[in-house]
């Protein structure tokens, strides 16, 4: 506890960064915006996040190459860019072609963020020599990215009385631009550059070479984008079951203020579980994330809702951030944005496949079917567990 306030200032800003991103209000209105707003059902907005995920399928390579040669700062600062103008298309008007194009502009920016934040954030921990120290500078900053969030979903019952969906949509660009500043002004690139002619075609076989020649690398990608991608549902759907449920729409920022505590809660925890054992952890993991989705659909009722979110959302959705310490400890500095994008593909080819079925099965059979059928999924991340060398 007595390091608690001697962290470097750069990780301060890390913090401060993630705290204001959490609290863009996108999250609090999905279902409203795209639904109601935007005049599409379940099946129309999974399809509409299938050409967003399959254009971060296309873009991750390119993009983290881009991290790796000019820079993981200039990287996040172009998504962030792009992101923000993304908002903007978007909420131009409830057309479905400025839907698509908004996606395309979205996708770029999360392309060039993927993975180039992390490695920078990571190089960054090695830089100032507290890299054993990552996993908690990661964890903390996700729990101010959750608080962040928690704020949005306080904030948006007040907000929503004199701002249209739209517009409280739209107010997602503030966010960015302060995101911008602070990345620009107060952390320095960690990347060298040494004026050669960049060999483009290298970092790409050395990144592959990177994830196939490592097995423990190979089998923690596909545990956690098999995870990670079941999880990704309970954001698209949690709202659904409540609105099933006749849930008055202002008692559903309490369900996500469960989601988000039990995130922040809950990532900590693993955190400890993983350094006391990696195995255990691992089959916790897995266990809980599909048990929480298994009781929500089988339950059909909010008791059970809120042990799904609490279960699978708050331990699925952050995934990413319990293992980042150990995927980042399997891959070399200069190839870590090329590497993560890689293993952000793998998600996101999952997530192209399943987007459109996961919403045609919720407009035919229900969001509790869709809930069963993502536990039993989620299962098959037990076969692709890394494996523990035993001390």
């Amino acid at each position: 506890m007595k390091n608690t306030f001697k962290w470097p200032k750069e990780i301060y800003v890390y913090w401060l960064v993630e705290f204001i991103h959490g609290i863009e209000l996108i999250g609090a209105v999905l279902l409203i915006f795209f639904k109601d707003w935007g005049g599409l059902n379940q099946a129309h907005t999974q399809m509409l996040q299938s050409w967003f995920t399959l254009w971060i399928f296309i873009l991750e390579i390119p993009t983290g190459v881009y991290g790796d040669v000019y820079g993981k700062k200039k990287s996040v600062i172009t998504g962030l860019i792009f992101h923000t103008l993304g908002i903007v298309v978007y909420t131009i008007a409830p057309n479905i072609w400025l839907f698509l194009l908004g996606e395309f502009i979205f996708a770029l920016g999360v392309a060039f963020i993927s993975g180039a934040q992390e490695a920078w954030i990571y190089d960054t921990t090695k830089k100032l020599g507290i890299e054993k120290r990552y996993r908690d500078v990661s964890i903390t900053g996700s729990n101010l990215h959750m608080i962040g969030m928690i704020v949005a979903s306080l904030i948006y019952i007040p907000l929503s009385r004199y701002f249209s969906v739209d517009n409280l949509f739209r107010l997602g660009i503030v966010p960015n631009v302060l995101s911008i500043i602070l990345f620009t002004l107060f952390i320095k690139g960690t990347d060298s550059q040494n004026g050669l002619k960049p060999d483009y075609i290298g970092i790409v076989k050395k990144g592959m070479a990177a994830i196939t020649k490592n097995a423990n690398l190979k089998r923690l990608t596909v545990f956690v984008s098999v995870v990670a991608t079941a999880s990704y549902f309970v954001i698209w759907l949690y709202q659904e079951s409540l609105r099933v449920s006749n849930t008055p729409e202002p008692e559903w920022g309490v369900y996500r203020t469960v989601l988000l505590i039990s995130q922040i809660i809950l990532v900590r925890i693993l955190g400890k579980v993983f350094k006391k054992s990696k195995r255990f952890a691992y089959f916790v993991i897995t266990l809980l994330v599909s048990a929480g989705f298994l009781i929500g659909g089988i339950s059909q009722s909010n008791i059970g809702l809120i042990v799904l979110l609490v279960l699978s959302g708050g331990i699925g959705l952050q995934v990413n951030t319990i293992l980042s310490k150990e995927i980042n400890e399997e891959i070399d500095s200069e190839q870590r944005a090329t590497v993560l994008s890689f293993i952000g593909m793998l998600k996101r080819l999952m997530l192209t496949v399943f987007n459109p079925v996961i919403g045609y099965l919720v407009d035919l059979k229900g969001v509790y079917v869709a809930f069963i059928i993502l536990g039993l999924f989620t299962l098959l991340a037990l076969w692709f567990k890394p494996k523990i060398k035993l001390k």
